[in-house]
């Protein structure tokens, strides 16, 4: 979109009351100067006489009559005298001493008397109409005798007022500037209303046209634009509205399809998590079959295995019921104090059972830096074991074949306790490490970046943090740390 002028920022009504200042203005001026032009034009060819055009004839034709004397007084001299009077624009009358008409194109009687006649020679009165332009004038021009005596007078009567060459010609001239007078006025408004109407609607599309884009956008389920039209109005207003449902639309939608997608994932997860319980319990269901000569403290520890999994499976049962009603980072830790050495040795043979189902070797270390602690500690044992579980899972996935190697390495402190998982595997790309344990990254080979997110989610609800690094023989390694005292309940 280009830039908004300054005028389409303005309310509706403004503008149309603008609008409409500009096609009146506008058609005023345009109206003014094309009848001016044309009375121009017309003046320029002679086809327009000026309004004082038959009064600078006057000197001349008093100037004959008073050449002429008494025989101006003849009606014989008639035709002499209109050859000097113009009959389009002077009419005339011949007038005794008393201002009888004598002879001439006025019919009417215009001096009353001899008094009016002596007070009127070489004057210029009106005559009908006051003073101005488009009134009638008479000019008094005395006739007198060879011996000075007055004998009479000729009226010449005139309009100050624009005509044509002649009459025939004057009418049209005036119906041609009356229609351009009446019409012109329209002409203008109704072709400034077209300009101005198009442009107003072209300002009223921008908007409308970029709504309409974006509803079909919406249709089609795309949320990803903005609508970008800006401006202090009615039409702004509707615009920033629909921006901001958009927005809100499209923020309702992410976090529907989030936490979907997180559901979907931690199902994979729990499924992916369901597999080292289940194979340790068939693994040890399988040994008790196959060995019916076990002593009676064999089986209870092969039981006892098998029944701390079921619990992990019906842990992980719940986990789904979690799944599908909560966001994947909510869950209750569930904390007890439990004894080191039984947790170590029951995940020790659990490593063991899943090592030699996959034809690997194992080393499981424990080193204890704090030899007066305790054999106590506080931990959810659900939620490690779950964790241990996961990294031991994907260390057995993506080690060798053949020849693969895992190594669990335990460390005690005071306050903490570390768990070190290695494998023999292809190890971490360096890209990858600073994202393994974000929730929805994926490495080169595809996986699932889930298992290791809820991983971490799991070891900072304890307290302590995860990181992850390549073995420089080759291989992943996974370290995490737990606080094992109640003061991360806190």
């Amino acid at each position: 979109m280009g830039k908004i002028g300054r005028i389409e920022r303005l309310p509706l009504k403004k503008q149309l009351i603008l609008t409409f200042i500009w096609i009146m203005l506008l058609s005023v001026i345009c109206s003014i100067l094309t009848i001016g032009l044309g009375m121009w034009g017309l003046a320029r060819i002679s086809v327009i006489l000026p309004a004082n055009t038959y009064e600078k004839e006057l000197p001349e034709i008093a100037n004959y009559i008073r050449s002429q004397e008494s025989k101006i007084m003849d009606p014989e001299n008639r035709e002499e005298l209109e050859k000097r009077i113009p009959a389009e624009g002077i009419q005339y009358q011949v007038v005794d001493i008393d201002g009888k008409p004598v002879y001439g194109t006025l019919k009417e009687r215009k001096i009353p008397n001899r008094t009016a006649l002596i007070n009127g020679l070489n004057k210029t009165v009106t005559a009908g109409k006051p003073f101005g332009i488009g009134g009638q004038f008479i000019k008094i021009v005395p006739v007198t005798a060879a011996d000075g005596s007055l004998n009479g007078a000729v009226l010449l009567q005139y309009k100050l007022e624009v005509s044509g060459k002649n009459s025939s010609g004057f009418n049209w001239i005036n119906l041609a500037m009356i229609l351009i007078i009446l019409v012109s006025p329209f002409m203008y408004i109704a072709i400034f209303t077209y300009l101005f109407a198009t442009k107003f609607g072209r300002r009223i599309a921008r908007p409308v046209d970029e709504l309409i884009e974006a509803s079909q956008r919406i249709r089609d389920q795309d949320l990803d634009f903005t609508v970008s039209y800006k401006a202090d109005n009615e039409l702004g207003m509707l615009t920033e509205s629909f921006e901001n449902m958009r927005s809100a639309l499209k923020d309702s939608l992410l976090r529907e399809w989030k936490m979907e997608q997180e559901r979907r994932d931690m199902m994979d997860a729990i499924a992916h998590d369901f597999r080292t319980p289940m194979t340790i319990i068939q693994g040890n269901v399988e040994l008790l079959a196959d060995t019916p000569d076990m002593t009676r403290d064999q089986s209870e520890a092969h039981l006892k295995v098998i029944e701390d999994n079921i619990q992990r499976v019906n842990r992980l049962i719940q986990d789904v019921q979690v799944a599908s009603e909560k966001d994947m980072e909510y869950f209750p830790l569930r904390g007890e104090k439990v004894s080191l050495p039984d947790f170590l040795q029951d995940k020790e043979r659990e490593v063991g059972y899943i090592c030699s189902s996959h034809q690997a070797k194992y080393s499981f270390q424990y080193e204890d830096l704090s030899p007066g602690a305790g054999q106590m500690v506080f931990m959810d044992v659900q939620r490690v074991s779950q964790v241990l579980n996961n990294l031991i899972s994907n260390s057995i996935r993506y080690m060798p074949s053949t020849n693969g190697w895992l190594g669990v390495r335990v460390l005690r402190q005071v306050s903490t306790l570390q768990f070190e998982i290695c494998d023999n595997g292809q190890g971490f790309r360096e890209q990858d490490i600073p994202h393994l344990f974000e929730k929805f990254y994926r490495g080169e080979k595809g996986q699932s970046g889930l298992g290791l997110y809820s991983a971490k989610i799991i070891a900072e609800k304890h307290g302590g943090s995860i990181r992850a690094y390549s073995r420089r023989e080759g291989g992943a390694c996974i370290v995490f740390t737990i606080q094992i005292e109640e003061r991360w309940l806190e």
